[in-house]
């Protein structure tokens, strides 16, 4: 007697053996029990997750010679030869190859007649989306009004294929890939019906190879008998026969990556290689353990996310602990770049032995608004033990120096004022008339935070966009430079009212001044705007040149652009 593989033994044959669409046969089994079948259904969603074999249930339930019935006996003559598709009322038709018009005018010829035998008589059109428009189109008539003996299952992994006007004609049910625990459980019963051993671990694996399709688990399991015989079905088998990467070597990968040990990362990497592990397949799992390492310390319950066992979870948990904060975040982004690399090199083993050295000296990525808090910290102790002078690098602007008397006299502050930490130095308020330019106060008040290279940067994106009343009003076209000049508005008054002789207040913007007038453009502006100049002083004396002007007679036209440097 010929072998029947797993997948056809076990072919579901009731609306009950359907793992893990109970909300399709539901539906089905209501709609049948009701009398409300609908001539027309769609079964759509990835292979091999139970759509035709839905079909044929559907079928049998229809035409079953104790039905309609949602349970049908499957041991009448009608439900044999259904089950065995050698019915002739029951006609599966692969969509694949029969895409053309005269296909579908010879199903439009044969649904006139009634069933041989059969209750009803039964389409089912498999992967329907490879129909031709002209095939759909001479199908929609009868799609929409068939006579009452004919009903039409349409199954297809691709239904946004699937022209609307049939989509609108069809009842649709959406099948789903199966959960990995959901699909284990289903694998081992089957293990037991065979009487075969096998760890659980390796059922796990098994299925989460199979990525949520019953068909797949159900052909590698068939792989594995064959390369198991009649030993106990383990992790290690598994993994070897399919050549994948075991949770065991992920999590040495991982445990090498924490540990900055780049010898121990390339020889788990290099005993992978040994036993047949595909290097792009060994990426993309160790892609997900880093995905599931943010989890299981981000999410409470990580098991409602995750598909994996509550011992998998707990130990992936203890590792991920060890982790420094915004290390795997650093580590999940680079390691993604090498996969996708990898999967197109002709070399993928170089790729990924050096992404794993890069992630053995990855350091953790650090939120913006921590770097700043640190730099603002640092800033403040410069500034109380004096700013140290250093030699800018080559290429590095200098940085703006204040000018302060030697002895500056003391400044009073106002009543109930306290005193503002780390505040710039203190400038003197003079004798003579206090200042009233606006562009050389606010130099002045720029000049007091040279030593403070993160507030004065900000404050050259500054634009002063009015000042009356004692009040200043200042625009900055970045968030960040108004942040920054925020954290330091009261020792911005504090100086700009030295200055000017009066309490003056300050008022911060982000935008741009109102109707684009500015009583001062920002230093930003400034600059660009004079490189700019310079840039058109310097392509207008370009095309006065005399080479460029002997050019243009030569050749009887002008340059179209002129690039300067």
């Amino acid at each position: 007697m010929s072998y029947l593989v797993l997948a056809r033994k076990y072919r579901p044959q009731r609306f009950g053996d359907l793992v893990g669409q109970e909300h399709v046969a539901r539906t089905l089994t209501n709609a049948i029990a009701l009398g409300r079948v609908h001539h027309a259904f769609l079964f759509t969603g990835a292979r091999g997750i139970g759509k035709t074999s839905a079909a044929r249930i559907l079928a049998k339930a229809l035409c079953c010679e104790k039905g309609p019935t949602a349970d049908p006996c499957g041991t009448c003559a009608i439900c044999r030869s259904i089950a065995s598709g050698q019915s002739v009322d029951v006609l599966e038709i692969d969509g694949a190859s029969n895409t053309g018009v005269d296909d579908v005018r010879a199903l439009r010829e044969g649904v006139r007649y009634v069933p041989a035998e059969a209750r009803k008589k039964i389409y089912i059109i498999d992967e329907v989306h490879m129909l031709s428009t002209s095939a759909f189109n001479a199908l929609l008539k009868t799609l929409e009004e068939p006579p009452p003996h004919v009903v039409f299952i349409f199954a297809t992994t691709e239904a946004h294929k699937i022209p609307a006007t049939i989509l609108s004609r069809c009842q649709r049910y959406d099948f789903k890939l199966l959960p990995t625990r959901v699909l284990a459980d289903h694998l081992a019963r089957i293990l037991g019906s065979e009487k075969i051993e096998c760890e659980p671990e390796a059922v796990r694996l098994l299925a989460r190879e199979a990525a949520g399709s019953v068909r797949d688990g159900l052909s590698l399991l068939d792989q594995v008998l064959a390369y198991a015989g009649s030993e106990t079905i383990t992790r290690e088998r598994v993994a070897e026969v399919l050549g994948v990467a075991d949770r065991r070597l992920l999590l040495g990968l991982a445990e090498a990556v924490l540990k900055r040990d780049t010898a121990a990362a390339l020889h788990a990497l290099s005993d992978a290689v040994d036993r047949g592990v595909d290097l792009v397949q060994l990426g993309r799992s160790f892609l997900g353990l880093l995905h599931d390492f943010e989890v299981v310390t981000l999410v409470p319950d990580a098991s409602e996310v995750l598909d994996a066992s509550p011992e998998e979870i707990a130990e992936t948990k203890k590792l991920a602990e060890r982790a420094p904060r915004g290390l795997v975040t650093a580590l999940f982004e680079r390691w993604a770049r090498a996969v996708e690399d990898a999967a197109r090199s002709q070399t993928p083993r170089l790729i990924i032995e050096m992404a794993l050295f890069d992630l053995c000296f990855a350091e953790p990525l650090l939120p913006l608004g921590d770097l700043l808090d640190r730099l603002g910290k640092l800033e403040s102790r410069l500034s109380a033990g004096g700013p140290t002078a250093t030699a800018p690098r080559p290429g590095e602007p200098r940085p703006r120096l204040s000018v302060v008397p030697p002895t500056p006299p003391p400044v009073v502050p106002a009543a109930g004022a306290k005193a503002v930490k780390d505040a710039p130095p203190a400038l003197p308020v003079s004798a003579r008339t206090p200042e009233t330019d606006i562009a050389s106060v606010w130099r002045r008040a720029c000049e007091a935070f040279g030593h403070r290279p993160a507030i004065a940067a900000a404050l050259d994106h500054a634009e002063v966009s009015s000042w009356e009343g004692g009040q200043i009003v200042l625009v900055f076209d970045q968030k960040l430079a108004l942040d920054q000049a925020a954290r330091t508005r009261p020792e911005l008054e504090r100086v700009v009212s030295q200055i000017v002789g009066s309490p003056t207040r300050i008022a911060l913007q982000l935008g741009s001044a109102e109707n684009g007038k500015a009583l001062l453009r920002s230093e930003v502006d400034r600059e660009a705007e004079a490189t700019a100049a310079e840039q058109r002083q310097r392509e207008s004396e370009a095309r006065q040149h005399p080479m460029i002007r002997k050019a243009q007679e030569l050749f009887g036209t002008a340059p179209k652009e002129i690039k300067t440097q």
